[in-house]
Parts: structure tokens; C-alpha cells; sequence
């Protein structure tokens, strides 16, 4: 049996968090982290404000680690590793970065000495933050918002920040289709194995998610001993079918779904948001091809790949600061000028693995997925 302790709360205000933070961690039945060293994973996917929603909110991250520190946790540590991981990165304009300071917490650097780890389920080894072998215990503390290509992003996906700057990329190269690129996620988490998560659903985000969609107020904190059963909870929540989400299904092939999931507060099938702004569910890759011809199955998703809705690029909005052309993993945008002098991004569609990272780091929303703007 696992537990997701899910409670109202309307505001940042910090007072009114951590008392519903205490709250729903106690109900969640968080370990004990006396004497512990606690590595706090928030979702930081890019360096951006507060309001934007794009990242947990820095009172959230606060209120844990005042709480960690209240529970006697006898170290602190916070990082992740943004998509554009640059050297001086520390996560300054999200408000986080301050937060460690003013709350004696120990922000870390994932791109020093990344350690080689076996990612569980896989045959590959990928760079991981070496503070994951120093410490006791990790912390997923996500954001509830929606994700273009696995459609929601919790508290499982949140670990993949754990991979140190464009390493992420090349990830989606290796692993190109829903359902491989969840084989890969659910393969680190079971590599890191979290002891607690926590999910920041006072601000969600609905709509073109995980960068580029719209704040929307779901007034919630939650807490739970079980990361998959903390997502199966979000997922619910936001209108979906569980047997739809790439991230879930995996874990269930693998035995990992909890056989029960209790709510000791509030029931998620029973906050359902009718309204909300969801991802629409693409078709799954066929069962044959994905499991009984493996032989065929890498060039086969890179075909289906390729049917996926593709990104396209709004030159009016456009900024030029080549965030998408930089982090692209199959390096299939550029930034080429006209004979005009104008600049503009081309994507190579051929290349284009549909995997929507530019889409994730586009700063001004100028990316559009499936759809051309009137």
C-alpha cells in the first residue's frame, strides 16, 4: 500500500504552506530523516520567474527544507540541472538559489564529477550528479504541469534532472519514442530509488506544458511515500486515464505500480479539473513491434517518430537567443540569414526526432507543436 496525502492550499503565503506541508507529509508518512543527509530534487527546467510556473516554487522548496532541518536531517542539499545547463547556473532567478542561502541548505552543482551509473531496466550508463552517492536520501519535489511528449510531469519524471547538462539530449536520441523514452525515465528512477515526493500543485500548469503553457490554479500540496503513486494521483486529477501515460504504463510492466493507493485526506478521483487543458493522447506503438520484434523495433519507433506532430517556428516571436538550436539533440535546427539580412530558425525535418526539447526551452512561446498560428 502506498500513500498520497493531498490537501487545499491556495497560496505561497508561507505560514499557510508549511502548515499544510507538516500536514500532508505526516498523512503521506515521510521516513525519518534524523541524522540523515537529504538531497532535495526540485524541477528547475529552466531559470525562470516564479510566476511563469515553469519551475517548483521557491516558498515550496523553502517550507521542505525548514521541515528537513525541523526533523533533524543533518544535511541539506538542492540541485538540479536546467536544459541549458551553463557554468555559472544557480538558480538564481527562480528564487531557489536564495532560498538555500537564507535557509542554510546546500545547493549543488550537478555538472561537477558527474559519476557513470548502469540505468536500471537499460543496457546504458549514463552521467548521473555525483551528490546522489554522498547522500542518504533524495527528495523529488516536482510541479504539477503538463508535458508535450510524456503528457504529465511529476514527481518520476523530476529525476531525469539528475543527468547533468545536454547529456538530457542526447537521452531522447537514444530513447526517440514515448514509450522508450519511458523504459529510460522510469530506468532512473529505479536507479535512484527517492524516499519521499512532494508536489507543488498550488500553481499548476495546463495547456502546451512543460515550458510554454498557461499557469492555472489547482490549489493543492501534495505528499506521498511512492513517486509512481504520487503521478497516478496527478494524472487523475488532471482528467487523464492512468493506462494512457507512457511513464505509468512502464512501471506497471515492471510491477512497480502500488496495488493499492490510499488517500487519507482528499481522493484524487474525486478533485478531478473537467476543464482542464490536457495533452491530447497520440497513438500507442504497436505491442508486437515494441516487444516481440525488438530486432526492428529502434528503426521502427524512429519511423513513428517521424508521424508525430512536428514543431514549428513563429518567426514574429522568435527572439533568436538559440536556446532550441542549442539544445536540439539530433542537431537538426540552425539559424540561417536571408538574403535580406533577416534570421530565422530552420528545422530540418528529416533530422527532427520529435522530441521537443526546443519547444521545452523556448523562452517567448514561439514554438508551436501540431499547429501553425493563424
Amino acid at each position: 500500500m502506498s500513500y498520497v496525502a493531498i490537501d487545499r492550499c491556495s497560496s505561497y503565503e508561507f505560514d499557510k504552506l508549511y502548515s499544510t506541508l507538516l500536514r500532508v507529509c505526516e498523512w503521506a508518512h515521510m521516513p525519518d530523516v534524523a541524522g540523515k543527509k537529504v538531497l532535495v530534487k526540485p524541477n528547475i527546467l529552466s531559470d525562470a520567474k516564479p510566476e511563469d510556473c515553469i519551475t517548483t516554487h521557491p516558498e515550496v522548496v523553502r517550507a521542505v527544507i525548514r521541515l528537513l532541518k525541523g526533523k533533524g536531517a543533518l544535511e541539506v542539499y538542492v540541485g538540479d540541472s536546467p536544459g541549458l545547463h551553463g557554468p555559472t547556473f544557480s538558480a538564481k532567478v527562480c528564487g531557489v538559489g536564495d532560498v538555500c542561502k537564507q535557509e542554510g541548505a546546500i545547493w549543488c552543482d550537478f555538472t561537477h564529477a558527474p559519476v557513470s551509473k548502469q540505468i536500471n531496466g537499460t543496457r546504458h550508463k549514463l552521467p548521473m550528479a555525483a551528490i546522489l552517492d554522498e547522500v542518504d536520501m533524495v527528495f523529488s519535489v516536482s510541479k504539477f504541469k503538463t508535458h508535450q511528449l510524456m503528457y504529465c510531469t511529476g514527481a518520476v519524471k523530476n529525476l531525469f534532472g539528475t543527468i547533468p547538462n545536454l547529456n538530457k539530449g542526447a537521452c531522447h536520441v537514444k530513447f526517440p519514442s514515448r514509450e522508450s523514452f519511458a523504459k529510460l525515465i522510469v530506468g532512473i528512477h529505479e536507479t535512484i530509488k527517492p524516499a519521499f515526493c512532494i508536489m507543488d500543485a498550488i500553481i499548476g500548469m495546463e495547456g502546451a506544458g512543460p515550458a510554454n503553457g498557461v499557469p492555472r490554479a489547482v490549489n493543492l500540496l501534495m505528499a506521498s511515500d511512492n513517486c509512481f503513486a504520487m503521478d497516478t494521483a496527478q494524472a487523475v486529477i488532471m482528467g487523464y486515464d492512468t493506462k494512457d501515460i507512457p511513464i505509468l504504463n512502464e512501471a506497471k510492466k515492471r510491477r512497480l505500480l502500488p496495488k493499492e493507493i490510499t488517500y487519507p485526506i482528499l481522493d484524487a478521483s474525486e478533485i478531478v479539473i473537467s476543464d482542464f487543458d490536457r495533452i491530447e493522447i497520440k497513438e500507442k506503438t504497436n505491442f508486437i513491434r515494441t516487444l516481440v520484434v525488438p530486432y526492428f523495433t529502434k528503426g521502427m519507433q524512429k519511423r513513428r517518430q517521424k508521424k508525430e506532430p512536428a514543431p514549428q517556428f513563429n518567426d514574429d516571436r522568435c527572439i533568436r537567443c538559440l536556446r532550441c538550436v542549442n539544445i536540439c539533440p539530433p542537431k537538426a535546427l540552425s539559424l540561417q540569414q536571408e538574403e535580406n539580412g533577416i534570421k530565422h530558425v530552420v528545422c530540418d525535418y528529416e533530422k527532427c526526432i520529435r522530441c521537443y526539447c526546443c519547444h521545452e526551452m523556448c523562452p517567448v512561446d514561439a514554438i508551436i507543436i501540431g499547429k501553425k498560428e493563424s
